[in-house]
């Protein structure tokens, strides 16, 4: 109490001396603040200092106690953070990602995630030949090249279904690809 009690002597002696001219207006809202006033509409440094020269005898307001909503608020989860920007201006199209999207997911499949623009044009029988060939090559499944133009045919205008199956039914083949090849850069660093 007698140090709260200086204090506001303190104070009192030093707002008589106060220079509102020399004050940052980040200064002049704390001393506005330390006496209960807000200043609604300045805009300007001038519009600061005008308020605090009409109020340098101002006595200091009191502190309330903190309300249980000046508490210190618990840490969301990332889920939740994510959560409260659905709905954002801006944010309508954009799809949020959370650790449980890609559980289980092989690294063709998390790049398929990223890779969802509907704006783009249709592929061509020969790219998609193309891609399919690449995949069976990559991941080591030679054996199924034969079988490219059969399957093209099965799946014609549902391709991307085709990929997703394939990433699924070969998870197995894909991820020991990407293990060894993480091995590798790990052997490469060292």
């Amino acid at each position: 109490m007698l140090a709260a009690c200086v204090m506001l002597a303190a104070a009192a002696a030093t707002d008589a001396d106060v220079s509102c001219e020399k004050m940052r207006v980040k200064e002049l809202r704390l001393f506005l603040e330390d006496r209960g006033l807000r200043c609604e509409g300045c805009a300007e440094k001038a519009d600061f200092v005008a308020m605090c020269e009409a109020n340098k005898d101002a006595p200091l307001a009191e502190k309330s106690s903190p309300s249980p909503s000046d508490a210190p608020k618990e840490e969301k989860s990332i889920e939740d953070i994510l959560a409260g920007l659905k709905g954002m201006p801006g944010m309508e199209g954009i799809k949020m990602f959370t650790a449980d999207d890609f559980k289980g997911m092989n690294y063709e499949q998390m790049g398929k995630a990223f890779d969802k623009d509907s704006s783009r044009r249709r592929k061509t029988r020969a790219e998609y030949k193309t891609q399919l060939e690449e995949f069976y090559k990559r991941y080591g499944l030679e054996d199924k090249l034969e079988g490219v133009e059969a399957a093209l045919d099965k799946w014609k205008g549902r391709e991307d279904r085709m990929f997703d199956a394939l990433n699924k039914k070969y998870d197995a083949q894909i991820q020991a690809f990407w293990d060894r090849e993480n091995e590798k850069i790990s052997k490469e660093e060292l």
